[in-house]
């Protein structure tokens, strides 16, 4: 896979625990006694910076885009205002979207759990000016089907935005950002995102430099309210209320 595929190693890992897993089960039912999968060691993956769009790149992105892919300007918007997966933002039908309430409900999503998704006004003028002429709400005019893929398309706004080191998931990761710069709880983001585990969205934690100093603040007085405590005397409860 490393060397003739040129998997990451990351990708590699996944298929390792997919094996071992298939195994597990062979165990279980009695087919086989041994995993062998289980002295394969996982491969070291690199940590790599959650990358996110600045205001100054998104007015670029969007001045690109206007001049070459226009279509592509009302998915980028979609997803910025959604954080949903460029899968799920090509395969949105109408029958996903309620006006009336203003949420996106999506049912086939990688977790496998359906998660609902409020319409922003920016999205909501957005899909109120889309043509209705299929089930899908993103579709190629010349084909009257959904793209299948943004990769040349999204590369050349990039490269004439001069965006560098973006990937399209990057606009999630924008979304997420955002929303944790704005000191949106990390539970709700988890949740709009449709992640499964909070450690997953642990990573937009980053944009809370400010909330983190005031953690760190607060835990250097902790030692002096214990000790005022336990001296009995009264606490001024203002300069402890968090």
């Amino acid at each position: 896979m490393l060397n003739d595929r040129h998997l990451s190693n990351a990708t590699v890992n996944r298929y390792r625990a997919i094996l071992s897993k298939v195994f597990n089960l062979g165990i279980q039912n009695k087919n086989i006694t041994v995993n062998p999968i289980t002295d394969l060691k996982k491969l070291k993956v690199k940590n790599i910076k959650t990358r996110y769009l600045t205001l100054e790149e998104e007015y670029r992105l969007y001045n690109a885009v206007s001049q070459t892919y226009q279509y592509l300007k009302d998915i980028i918007t979609c997803a910025l205002q959604t954080g949903m997966r460029k899968g799920e933002i090509l395969n949105l039908k109408w029958s996903n979207i309620d006006m009336e309430y203003r949420f996106i409900e999506l049912l086939e999503t990688k977790s496998g759990k359906s998660r609902r998704i409020p319409i922003s006004d920016t999205l909501y003028n957005i899909f109120n000016s889309l043509p209705v002429t299929s089930e899908y709400v993103f579709v190629n005019p010349e084909t009257n089907k959904p793209y299948t893929d943004l990769k040349k398309s999204f590369r050349t706004v990039l490269k004439q935005a001069g965006i560098i080191n973006f990937r399209f998931h990057d606009l999630r990761h924008t979304f997420a950002t955002r929303l944790a710069e704005c000191n949106i709880d990390l539970i709700v983001i988890k949740e709009l995102l449709g992640h499964s585990k909070i450690e997953t969205t642990m990573r937009y934690s980053h944009a809370v430099p400010k909330r983190k100093i005031e953690a760190i603040m607060i835990l250097n007085s902790y030692r002096e309210q214990k000790e005022v405590i336990k001296n009995g005397y009264r606490m001024d409860t203002e300069k402890l209320v968090i």
